[in-house]
């Protein structure tokens, strides 16, 4: 009986070990992991008896961040089971520190992306009071840190036209036509000297914008200087 038993004994042994050479040789064919989180890649794997390996990170714009961007072994290429196939991870979009631009010129401003190797994006322009013609009002994104290498802006066009008639400044005193032209919008330029306007151009009716200058020369009333 002794024998007997030990018979049986070493010939599952030996079936055991046949089998383990056996499974030893045998191929199977690696699956495509780009796209797939580790997760996902390591049971897919797993059950055709292979295993994941983390070879590293690295940025990728196409692949969100915690899946697999590269694989060693490509799909389809046949390996022996229980080997372990490499991967690179995704780390998202790299992100890129975004200068500010507000107050800049639009132009200064394309040149800095450029040569930053950023791209120009969407410009959207407007009237403004406070900001010159041309200046950049605001950016998008915004300055600091961002996954978008494209910047959009909002450009000034200066202050909007406003047109209208000029007024009559002749016999005005000098304060009043000051003070008329501040809220008008308009440059005062002053000639000689006196306490009351005698003469102005352009002349009262004229068309002018909100900025022109109007010329007005002083003098005493009834235009008599001596």
């Amino acid at each position: 009986m002794l024998y007997f038993l030990g018979f049986i004994a070493l010939g599952a042994v030996a079936s055991f070990l046949i089998f383990k050479l056996v499974a030893f040789g045998k191929t199977v064919e690696v699956p495509l992991l780009t796209g797939k989180s580790v997760s996902e890649a390591s049971t897919l794997l797993s059950d055709i008896g292979l295993s994941l390996e983390v070879q590293g990170e690295a940025y990728d714009a196409d692949i969100v961040s915690g899946k697999i961007i590269r694989q060693e072994a490509k799909p389809g290429e046949k390996v022996e089971k229980g080997s372990s196939i490499m991967v690179i991870i995704s780390q998202g979009k790299a992100m890129i520190a975004i200068p500010y631009f507000e107050g800049m010129d639009i132009e200064d401003a394309k040149l800095t992306l450029k040569r930053l190797g950023f791209e120009t994006g969407k410009i959207t322009r407007l009237y403004s009071d406070t900001e010159q013609k041309n200046r950049v009002i605001a950016q998008r994104p915004l300055p600091g840190y961002s996954d978008n290498n494209k910047v959009n802006f909002l450009v000034s066009l200066g202050p909007y036209d406003v047109s209208y008639k000029c007024p009559l400044f002749i016999d005005m005193t000098a304060d009043e036509a000051r003070v008329l032209a501040k809220t008008l919008g308009l440059k005062l330029r002053e000639k000689d000297s006196g306490s009351v306007v005698v003469f102005q151009r352009p002349e009262s009716g004229a068309i002018v914008k909100k900025g022109d200058t109007v010329e007005i020369t002083l003098g005493r009333r009834g235009g008599v200087w001596f």
